[in-house]
Parts: structure tokens; C-alpha cells; sequence
């Protein structure tokens, strides 16, 4: 019965550090703005508003007034615009 107790500590510690490690990633990431995100996909601002509003792409997370996406997420971007065009 103790080491069942025991083993369920232990779980609920390391999920609980598995959000922290998360959490601090997230927080030390990059923040990529609009223009840059546009030019990274080589596209015009305007057109990069226009996938948004369509839901090709997240909406940007929000700092105030500041709008920015993690470098994560624009990488992933990037990666998955590059593989469809090597399938087509």
C-alpha cells in the first residue's frame, strides 16, 4: 500500500516537472513578429493577415499590444510548407 501511495507522488512530481520544463521553454523561446514571420515565408504582411483570418495559421499570441508567434511555431510553419512542396 506504501509503495503504491509512493509511486503516485512520484508520478504527480514528474508530470508537474514536465509542465514546468514546458512552461520555461515556452517563456525562453524566441517571439517572432509579423513582418518577420511574412519575410520568413516570403510572402507580403498582408497576405500572412489574410491566412490568419482563413485559419491556415494560428492567430499571434498577444504582450500588451504587441503581437508576436514562437519561433517553434514559425518553424514548424516553415518545415510543413517546405515538405508539401517537395510532395508536389
Amino acid at each position: 500500500m506504501k509503495a503504491n501511495t509512493e509511486y503516485e507522488l512520484l508520478q504527480a512530481i514528474h508530470s508537474e516537472m514536465q509542465e514546468l520544463r514546458k512552461a520555461l521553454k515556452a517563456s525562453s523561446e524566441r517571439r517572432i513578429g509579423r513582418i518577420e514571420f511574412a519575410k520568413l515565408l516570403n510572402i507580403e504582411p498582408e497576405t500572412l493577415d489574410s491566412r490568419i483570418r482563413d485559419g491556415r495559421y494560428m492567430k499571434p499570441h498577444k504582450d500588451g499590444r504587441k503581437s508576436f508567434w514562437l519561433s517553434s511555431y514559425v518553424q514548424s510553419v516553415i518545415l510543413d510548407i517546405e515538405l508539401k512542396d517537395k510532395v508536389a
